[in-house]
């Protein structure tokens, strides 16, 4: 029997995940008893059977394969299952990037309603009163297609102990700012993200090649992000390289509000969101680092026009860019400068970095860039 800290530490994946499998019946719910020795101290703890780590792997391989949610519940309750992105009577069609994407219309209630920084939100205060809950239903969650982009700030420990606190907060928003303007043009919408990073959702409700405005949107970050460098150089005097690192994977994943208030965020919960925070962790130098499963989901004109390869290490002093190769997250990880833990559940998820793209002569998000 294992406990639920024993899943998530040997599978890598988040506990929402591991609820959104469990709500989804993909598996099934803990045995709730009385702690064995060495399992702490609560009163209670839900344990899962032996063969939970290995029923996590085969729904992340099939979900690799194209399968949705429903249909790898079926197949694990041995109902008939149609071949993958095929649409039965139960489950949402699977949409697969082609050069005609026209999928399906999610509910108009999963649109969120406003885009705003982070730090637009007032602080909380000890003992304050707190505002109440609207009035009005909370729009329910959906599962759908979705690309998820996430970019946090390196370094930002180390700028916070170099800078004034008025001058770290006017560099943080002005890198909002900044993503914001990018996130909007492209018709993102962002999620919940912890510290000085953003989280942003790509829907195809808002734009059939929703997975190539996410790698749009990626780009223009680090070239927005290059701009900023520059001008806090000139003013600060220094050789700091200011930049974002980002982690963009694709899925079907649940789509939902965490919390009631206004306004009301919709957050992504499931394997996509994971990952591409775990890939956006793990990156440095203000690299775009993305799942081979995003890249297989383009459509071929779109994969002729990015560039994307995997630095790989040598016997000599440099590494070697292999181009148009994918490599374990654990081995790029391993040669990063100060390199991040990666959970045994993602070491070998197929991973690239972007190293280039190319727009489309007519692409309207390069207006104003």
């Amino acid at each position: 029997m294992l406990t639920s800290k024993d899943v998530l530490e040997r599978t890598g994946i988040s506990r929402a995940t591991l609820n959104n499998y469990i709500a989804t019946g993909l598996l099934p719910r803990p045995d709730v008893q009385a702690p064995g020795a060495g399992d702490g101290a609560a009163p209670r703890i839900g344990y899962f059977p032996d063969g939970t780590v290995e029923r996590i792997a085969e729904i992340q391989r099939l979900k690799r394969e194209g399968w949705s949610i429903a249909r790898i519940a079926a197949r694990f309750a041995g109902a008939p299952t149609a071949p993958a992105g095929t649409a039965t009577s139960n489950e949402p069609p699977v949409y697969r990037a082609t050069p005609s994407r026209t999928p399906a219309q999610p509910s108009p209630q999963a649109s969120p309603e406003a885009v705003r920084p982070a730090f637009a939100a007032p602080a909380t205060v000890a003992g304050a009163r707190q505002p109440p809950l609207p009035s009005r239903q909370a729009p329910a969650p959906i599962l759908t297609p979705v690309a998820v982009l996430v970019s946090t700030l390196e370094g930002a420990g180390d700028l916070w102990l170099q800078l004034p606190a008025g001058e770290y907060f006017e560099l943080v928003n002005e890198i909002w700012i900044e993503l914001d303007r990018i996130f909007v043009r492209h018709g993102g919408h962002h999620g919940r993200h912890p510290g000085e990073g953003m989280v942003c959702h790509f829907l195809p409700r808002h734009s059939p090649s929703y997975l190539w405005s996410a790698l749009a949107a990626a780009q223009q970050v680090r070239e927005a992000m290059g701009q900023v460098s520059s001008r806090w150089r000139t003013r600060k005097g220094w050789n700091v390289e200011l930049c974002m690192n980002t982690g963009v994977d694709e899925g079907h994943e649940w789509l939902g509000p965490l919390r009631l208030a206004e306004p009301i965020e919709l957050t992504v919960v499931g394997d996509a969101a994971d990952h591409a925070a775990q890939l956006a962790r793990s990156a440095r130098g203000g690299a775009i680092w993305i799942t081979r499963n995003l890249v297989d989901e383009l459509s071929p004109e779109e994969r002729r026009r990015i560039g994307f390869g995997v630095t790989r290490p040598s016997a000599g002093a440099e590494h070697r860019r292999l181009h148009a190769s994918f490599a374990p997250l654990e081995e790029l990880a391993a040669i990063q400068p100060h390199p991040a833990p990666i959970p045994p559940g993602l070491a070998r998820l197929a991973v690239t970095e972007l190293l280039a793209l190319e727009p489309a002569s007519s692409d309207p998000s390069r207006e104003g860039a």
